[in-house]
């Protein structure tokens, strides 16, 4: 028997992020399928909320992950994932692959060969191959800025348009994350597009109070999803994981 919410997805359909405070706030979690912008300035624990929905998805629900990143190494990111409390070798029916692209990026780097690399269709094989043989479920990409820095866009709306249906088509639930240079424009994406195509953006803020520091998170978006759109504080410790502080 299906349990619906208010807006006719049924709650096993889906994701949750494991954000105590959070999942509440948005009826369960995130729709499955949907493509979710995760954003914010760096320093903002993007990379690591990202990770800890792949995590705690396999180690709660036995759900599998993709992670591909393209700016930091997979032996950087899985010590930093670690040290936070979120050690992959944990996990034993289910777990997360992490694909790796920044050492190609690096050989490519400056050749002329590297612009013949279609680097969208070779995300999109190796993350099909993957799902198909594993069954794997999330995928997050990290980062957009990245892949935009290996891919020509001629005419950024249709490009954009195009990445995205690509990644739609893996039918997987998708985060991209997505660094804003300058936050204070509210542009969540390089080229102003990207919020309106996506189907969710989570946005991710720091504020200073005197000589500390504060995280804020806001649901700016998510379709076929009744949500506050308020900043509201968010922690983490690797006990706990990510926690939302009531007001």
């Amino acid at each position: 028997m299906h349990v619906q919410d208010t807006v006719g997805v049924p709650m096993e359909d889906r994701v949750r992020l494991f954000v105590k405070g959070l999942d509440e706030r948005m009826e369960g979690g995130v729709p499955k399928g949907h493509l979710v912008l995760v954003c914010g300035r760096a320093g903002t624990m993007k990379s690591t909320f990202c990770f800890n929905t792949l995590f705690k998805g396999a180690k709660f629900q036995k759900t599998r992950g993709i992670y591909v990143t393209l700016e930091q190494s997979r032996t950087s990111l899985l010590e930093q994932m670690i040290k936070l409390g979120m050690d992959p070798r944990t996990l034993s029916e289910s777990g997360i692959i992490v694909i790796d692209l920044t050492r190609l990026r690096k050989e490519t780097a400056g050749k002329s060969t590297s612009t013949d690399i279609n680097w969208l269709d070779s995300i999109v094989t190796t993350v099909q191959s993957y799902k198909n043989k594993y069954g794997c479920e999330i995928l997050v990409l990290d980062s957009l800025a990245a892949l935009y820095s290996l891919t020509q866009m001629k005419n950024p709306r249709s490009d954009v348009y195009f990445t995205f249906e690509r990644l739609r088509d893996l039918g997987m639930t998708t985060f991209v994350i997505s660094e804003m240079l300058d936050p204070d424009k509210q542009i969540f994406g390089m080229f102003g597009v990207e919020d309106f195509l996506a189907d969710g953006i989570l946005h991710f803020e720091l504020e200073r109070d005197g000589r500390r520091v504060n995280l804020f998170l806001s649901v700016v978006k998510m379709r076929k999803t009744s949500h506050e759109r308020n900043y509201n504080p968010i922690i983490f410790d690797k006990t706990n994981g990510f926690e939302i502080v009531p007001d």
